[in-house]
């Protein structure tokens, strides 16, 4: 986290008011630090931020890599997913899965003060039943997220799930 908002500070202007720097730097760690328990608190296993070179604008994006558990037959819980979960179906290196796109609202009590555009996967991990993988993307694009850039952002994201494969070593 200690390289990103360095990282981020370093990409403000020399002539930046020094108190406002100290206030960017605490904006950055609160809104990492919501981020990051809020994947904790949800089952996070992996947290990832695209970074820019300085002096270019960082995309307002992010995905949590997650892992859970089911009792019963796999297909029954996809089922689940697809019936009344608000997910369609979608294989990702054809294991079974399925894939929900929906708005989230701003909620200011937890801190988030933009609506954002989410994209969740769920994926059964082969050869392990009741095991599976869910990957959560979330983007606020330029402000809004239903704007071209949080299209181009889901796009990437699909792109970047639909093109991953298993592996057992």
């Amino acid at each position: 986290m200690k390289h990103i908002i360095e990282s981020a500070c370093k990409q403000l202007p020399n002539n930046f008011p020094r108190d406002l720097v100290t206030r960017y730097r605490l904006e950055i760690e609160r809104r990492l630090s919501i981020g990051i328990k809020g994947a904790r608190k949800s089952g996070g296993l992996d947290f990832y931020l695209p970074m820019a070179d300085p002096g270019e604008s960082p995309i307002a994006a992010s995905f949590v890599v997650g892992e859970i558990s089911t009792e019963g037959a796999p297909g029954r819980f996809l089922e689940a997913m697809t019936s009344t979960g608000g997910y369609d179906p979608a294989d990702i290196d054809e294991a079974p899965g399925a894939r929900r796109e929906v708005v989230a609202e701003a909620d200011a009590q937890e801190g988030i003060e933009l609506a954002s555009r989410r994209v969740d996967y769920v994926a059964a991990v082969p050869g392990d039943p009741g095991r599976w993988l869910t990957i959560s993307f979330s983007t606020m694009g330029g402000g809004d997220p239903n704007d071209d850039l949080s299209d181009a952002t889901v796009s990437l994201f699909d792109a970047i799930v639909t093109t991953f494969r298993w592996s057992s070593e």
